[in-house]
């Protein structure tokens, strides 16, 4: 399953970015992986993520690891603006191929 986030930063994006990759093996344990990431041009404290969820569950898993969301507001994350969308399974990528 594809969910959407949007969150604004309160420290970048190179902040997030590095707290991201020193969490990539805990993220294949829970079942999850980032499919784009990036923020707005001249703003680098608004951040659109699209993650892929290997499940239901996987998400849970997520929202509910205490390890990760203190490690994500340490890394500047404003959970209060966190917004995270589920997706349906109807989409296209990568077009034209």
């Amino acid at each position: 399953m594809f969910v959407k986030g949007t969150i604004t930063l309160s420290k970048g994006f190179e902040t997030w970015k590095n707290m991201v990759s020193a969490n990539e093996t805990k993220m294949r344990k829970i079942g999850f992986r980032i499919v784009y990431a990036g923020t707005a041009v001249g703003d680098d404290s608004q951040l659109t993520v699209i993650m892929q969820f290997d499940s239901p569950q996987a998400l849970e898993e997520f929202k509910n690891d205490a390890e990760l969301t203190r490690e994500r507001i340490e890394a500047g994350v404003n959970m209060e603006t966190a917004v995270m969308t589920p997706m349906t399974d109807l989409s296209i990528t990568n077009v034209p191929s």
